[in-house]
């Protein structure tokens, strides 16, 4: 990715802010400023289970929710996933993370793909 300063210099702007999260572009011409959607705006679910949106973007993601299913299930934790596999549900995700998203008691706490330690550590 590349570094701040270098999108500066190269004539990128910040268009819209989240949270800490600023979303950056490069106008062409008059066309729309992009922006991040509403549902991105919320940051936040109606569920109080540890809940995961993510994409298999990357080639350990497929993987990691196996494992992750079967951790939950032997120690009777309630995990959700919900698989992001298509625009739509891209552009509907409750927060500006689509490859990989975590909830727990509703509200977003990271981004970071998980496995069973990195889990049990958010937990607690």
């Amino acid at each position: 990715m590349a570094k701040r300063n270098f999108l500066n210099y190269s004539g990128f702007k910040v268009v819209d802010v989240i949270s800490d999260y600023e979303l950056l572009a490069l106008q062409f011409g008059n066309n729309e400023t992009p922006k991040f959607n509403d549902n991105a705006r919320l940051m936040k679910i109606d569920n109080d289970d540890f809940t995961v949106y993510y994409s298999p973007e990357c080639p350990y993601v497929e993987y990691e929710v196996n494992e992750l299913t079967e951790y939950a299930k032997e120690n009777n934790i309630k995990i959700h996933f919900i698989k992001i596999d298509s625009l739509e549900k891209a552009k509907n995700v409750p927060c500006i993370f689509n490859n990989w998203a975590n909830f727990y008691e509703g509200e977003f706490i990271s981004n970071t793909i998980l496995n069973a330690n990195s889990l049990v550590k958010l937990l607690k």
